[in-house]
């Protein structure tokens, strides 16, 4: 299946447009008819046409959204409900235009006869790959309920781990950009005015004058090359980015950072235990579920020590062995409780246990990263506000002591 714009007269005469999910050109425009509309142009969308109108004409869908949606979806499911009959009533109370029309294709995939999870798979954007295999197991188990409300648990605690790293971040960030924008602002307006003055006079300029009013002089003559440069640099990093060895170089050495190197394992962790506990409790076999795990945690270098593991699985090992030589990341509390989980049957309870304990150090870290960095960001405002007393009042105090010579 593919989408189509259209461009088609409701009841009224008016002309409505919009994006319509059909197998082809003829299926469009049987929906379009079954849905009293009178089509008069039916076009393909690319997937860069797609994307393009997504970002441009439609909000985009929140983890918030799917959350709400999936919550609702496991309630109306245990109430008995008609999965299509549900499906038409949450896309009704759904604002959102774009996960409306989502969950309208969504609700004819389903009329037609697909399942759940063959529907949610056509929208990978909304429906991640780890949410449909969920969703494939609860249809395989029979328990499409439990299934849906163990994505929502999981979705919920990622989004609670995301929103706290952004806060903790939100306070240093701002104060840098504040930082940055006082000092533009000083090279820019204010020590040109004492360039002049300080330039004319007879006596020599401290080391901390000269650095200032060069920088200023710099940053008033030369900002079209330092812009130039900085869309360079900043190009440059993005397609370095893409390059797969730098990339994995990169991921490596997330891991290995001194300051937040620790807190990036422990998140790395977390949210790899997680979704591999939820997916081997809803019945996932281990090495799809190592299939899948990966695409969760964005880092190319943790992506390809996965692969090794699955891979010595495969040859017959087992699965602590795997993580104790394959995974070197990993702390050996969790390869300890791997191994315990694996010997006794509850891999997806010792699992829970990682994730509780590294969860709980993620959030005191993460409290406490304002109160460490408060006192880093003090030290750099004094310095800063030092150097420039310096480099304005050294240049006048020596030109007062040489009139009173």
């Amino acid at each position: 299946m593919r989408n189509y714009t259209y461009r088609a007269r409701n009841l009224t005469g008016r002309i409505v447009e919009g994006t319509i999910r059909a197998n082809d050109q003829n299926a469009a425009y049987e929906q379009l008819t079954e849905d009293k509309l009178i089509p008069v142009e039916i076009l393909p969308v690319t997937a860069s046409t797609e994307n393009a109108m997504s970002r441009l004409f439609f909000e985009r869908i929140r983890d918030e959204d799917v959350i709400l949606f999936t919550r609702q979806l496991s309630t109306m499911l245990k109430a008995g409900i008609p999965i299509v009959q549900t499906m038409e009533i949450l896309r009704d109370q759904i604002e959102n235009k774009r996960f409306k029309q989502i969950l309208s294709g969504v609700s004819r995939t389903l009329t037609a006869g697909s399942r759940l999870s063959e529907a949610m798979s056509e929208y990978p954007n909304v429906f991640a790959r780890e949410y449909v295999s969920i969703v494939v197991s609860g249809e395989t188990g029979g328990d499409l309920v439990k299934a849906l409300s163990s994505i929502a648990q999981w979705m919920e605690r990622e989004l609670e781990i995301r929103t706290a790293i952004k806060s903790a971040l939100r306070y240093p960030l701002m104060v840098c950009i504040a930082l940055i924008m006082a000092a533009i602002i000083m090279l820019t307006f204010v020590i040109p005015k004492f360039a002049a003055f300080f330039v004319n006079s007879t006596v020599a300029l401290p080391l901390p004058t000269r650095i200032l009013l060069a920088g200023s002089n710099l940053l008033q003559h030369s900002w079209p090359i330092l812009l130039g440069m900085a869309i360079i640099i900043g190009v440059g990093t993005v397609f370095l980015m893409r390059v797969k060895s730098v990339r994995l170089q990169i991921d490596k050495i997330k891991f290995h950072m001194r300051l937040f190197g620790p807190v990036y394992t422990k998140i790395v962790v977390a949210r790899f235990g997680r979704i591999f506990a939820m997916l081997v409790r809803n019945g996932v076999p281990v090495l799809k579920a190592l299939e899948i795990a990966p695409t969760v945690v964005a880092n190319t270098f943790f992506q390809k020590l996965l692969v090794n593991v699955r891979q010595f699985i495969q040859d017959g090992n087992t699965i602590a062995d795997a993580f104790l030589n394959e995974m070197p990341i990993f702390p050996p509390m969790v390869t300890s409780l791997i191994a315990v989980g694996e010997k006794t049957g509850s891999l997806d309870d010792m699992l829970d246990q990682v994730v509780d304990f590294y969860d709980m150090e993620i959030n005191y870290t993460l409290k406490n990263m304002t109160t460490m960095i408060e006192p880093i960001i003090t030290v750099v405002i004094g310095a800063g506000a030092l150097f420039l007393a310096l480099s304005i009042f050294l240049p006048i105090w020596n030109m007062s002591q040489a009139l009173t010579r």
